[in-house]
């Protein structure tokens, strides 16, 4: 859906984050998701549609290649999808949630909640672009690029072959244990549990400032007009007295400027970094299933091979072995089945099992061996962009209160001519 252009001018109106450039060789990519816009007005489903604008400049030849096109937010679930079937082993970027209160109470289309998700999705697709894996995806390329957005890039819905399917790997994941631990692993869920517990903790106690802030704006808004009152009574000192009001007052409104950017800059990269952490945890449990099916087809096919060893060497089997074997041939008794011919039968049965187990043993050892090694380039990956996120959340964390206290020192040093004009014995 929407439009495209190519080589069309700078888009401007409300970029709040830096652009992010990111080097791919001789291109450098850079992408800006901004100028919401709210579609479909008067029917029943509304939408509102984002401005991505994608910048690919050829450090070699100059060349510059620009497409600005207006995406909704399936739009870049579709792209998350895709980048999620295509990359089994990377960790795809979380978008904003979408299961949230303003949903539910209809404020989907008001300012703070599209501004928010703004930045989440420019976020998104950042993260992607910055990638070495994820940016190579013929998916991202459609996405940034296609002029044309046919019904060939929609979310299909899940069948329900899906929904069992995932019952199945659930419950795979919770019987299935890894018996050799590998210590590489074992660090890496330690180090990124402990990333996603610290910034759970940052973010409630962040929330409780941002909280504070808003109470804060209310009083020095009160306060501020009641100053400006109590100037029509104190006539002696009322230019003063209503310089001072007025100064809170704009006091109050850098104050909801600061918690408006900690949250939309801050907070919001916070609140994503944690789900970024259970997306890298998800994916070290599934390299643990890898592992625990590799180990559990290769006991199955060491007991296979003694269960075979042990009829051709005519030896009783032990334990609930033996049980069940003596069950059996009691059965073969009942039936008149000659026991040697059974046995020689079963062996050769068992014979044809173990050939097929270890080639499912060597395939899955290969599997599991590719899939870990995956895993731990993923975790470099993870690594960098972490840092990329970092120093780019706590630089806009430190821009936005450099900004409010040099805001604030002009707003009272102004207040200081009319405080001096009063006549003090």
């Amino acid at each position: 859906m929407g439009s495209s252009s190519q080589d069309s001018p700078d888009v401007g109106g409300g970029k709040v984050a830096a652009r992010e450039s990111v080097d791919a060789g001789d291109v450098e990519t850079e992408v800006t998701v901004d100028q919401p816009r709210k579609e479909g007005e008067g029917t029943s489903n509304p939408f509102v549609t984002y401005l991505v604008t994608t910048t690919r400049t050829n450090r070699r030849t100059k060349e510059i290649r620009r497409y600005a096109l207006r995406r909704r937010y399936q739009d870049f679930a579709w792209l998350h999808e895709q980048l999620y079937k295509q990359f089994v082993a990377s960790v795809v970027p979380p978008l904003p949630d979408r299961r949230r209160l303003e949903y539910l109470t209809g404020d989907r289309f008001s300012e703070d909640f599209v501004g928010k998700r703004k930045h989440g999705l420019e976020r998104f697709v950042r993260r992607v672009v910055l990638h070495p894996l994820l940016r190579t995806s013929h998916h991202l390329t459609v996405f940034l690029e296609a002029k044309d957005w046919s019904s060939e890039y929609e979310i299909k819905p899940k069948s329900e072959n899906g929904v069992l399917d995932s019952i199945g790997d659930t419950l795979l994941n919770t019987f299935s244990k890894v018996r050799n631990r590998d210590e590489r692993f074992v660090e890496m869920r330690d180090t990124v549990g402990r990333l996603g517990d610290n910034l759970a903790r940052t973010q409630k106690l962040y929330l409780r400032v941002t909280k504070r802030q808003h109470d804060l704006q209310q009083a020095y808004e009160e306060l501020g007009t009641g100053l400006v009152d109590l100037g029509d009574i104190e006539t002696g000192m009322t230019m003063a007295l209503v310089e001072a009001g007025n100064a809170l007052k704009a006091h109050h409104l850098a104050v909801r400027q600061l918690a408006e950017q900690t949250e939309d800059l801050f907070l919001g990269e916070i609140d994503e970094y944690i789900s970024y952490c259970e997306a890298y945890l998800e994916l070290l449990r599934q390299r643990d299933q890898k592992q625990a099916e590799f180990e559990d087809l290769t006991e199955y096919l060491q007991q296979t091979a003694a269960e075979r060893d042990r009829l051709a060497n005519h030896q009783s089997a032990v334990g609930v072995s033996a049980v069940t074997n003596f069950i059996k041939g009691k059965v073969r008794d009942l039936r008149g089945v000659d026991p040697a011919i059974s046995r020689q039968q079963r062996i050769e049965n068992l014979g044809a099992r173990i050939n097929e187990l270890e080639t499912a043993v060597d395939t899955s050892r290969e599997d599991s061996a590719m899939f870990s090694e995956l895993v731990a380039e993923e975790y470099e990956v993870f690594g960098q962009i972490k840092q990329h996120d970092f120093k780019r959340a706590f630089s806009a964390l430190a821009s936005s209160h450099i900004e409010f206290y040099s805001r604030t020192v002009d707003i009272w040093r102004a207040v200081i001519p009319e405080l001096e004009k009063l006549p003090v014995d």
